[in-house]
């Protein structure tokens, strides 16, 4: 009878998969991490490694249905593994509050007509057309200035994906750090700077 899948030898297994993307080979992926799934992997949390990994490798082929089968396989088992909130509403929305603070108030006044929107992960829906199941946030819309050839309704929103964010975080400072950053992040889009403008920036 062929063993589960050691922890150690996922990690490892992982590892060797971004090292093969990063290379472009993502072709090679599957054939790495399929005969882990095959023998039965115990941790739903390193199942949907796994299953994660498999959904940027079909990103990078073209492979959208693959893409959106894996990812979505992905949210349903990150879900299944959710356990106490690290902050509550409150605690949230402050977060938030501070990280609006530092921008400038001609920004936030801007913003004012941009919804802040948190949610616990990006929906079924936004997978199945792209979205990764692991995105912290997300600006929806058109930047500053493109929007209002349209008026205030096609401003956009931007979403926060907290349970992400918790996922990326080691605590609560941490988490809040993470927050900042994203609310930074997706403003940053809002305002029109592109990745580029980021990476220099530091909020990437």
């Amino acid at each position: 009878m062929v063993s589960a899948p050691s922890p150690a030898e996922i990690e490892r297994a992982l590892e060797r998969a971004w090292d093969l993307i990063d290379d472009g080979q993502a072709r090679r992926v599957a054939g790495l991490l399929r005969p882990l799934l095959a023998r039965g992997v115990r941790d739903p949390a390193d199942e949907a490694d796994l299953h994660h990994l498999l959904g940027v490798a079909c990103e990078e082929l073209g492979d959208r249905a693959g893409m959106a089968a894996e990812w979505l396989e992905t949210l349903r088992l990150d879900r299944a593994s959710d356990g106490p909130r690290e902050l509550g509403d409150a605690e949230l929305a402050a977060a938030v509050d501070d990280a609006l603070d530092e921008l400038p108030d001609e920004i936030v006044e801007r913003l004012a007509n941009v919804p802040i929107i948190a949610d616990e992960r990006p929906s079924a829906d936004l997978v199945r057309d792209g979205t990764d199941p692991r995105l912290l946030g997300l600006f929806h819309g058109l930047p500053l200035g493109q929007e209002s050839q349209l008026g205030p309704a096609y401003a956009g929103t931007i979403h926060l994906f907290w349970r992400n964010l918790e996922r990326e975080s080691a605590d609560a400072g941490e988490l809040r750090e993470q927050i900042r950053v994203t609310v930074l992040h997706e403003t940053a889009h809002f305002v029109g700077l592109d990745e580029d403008d980021l990476h220099r920036l530091g909020l990437d």
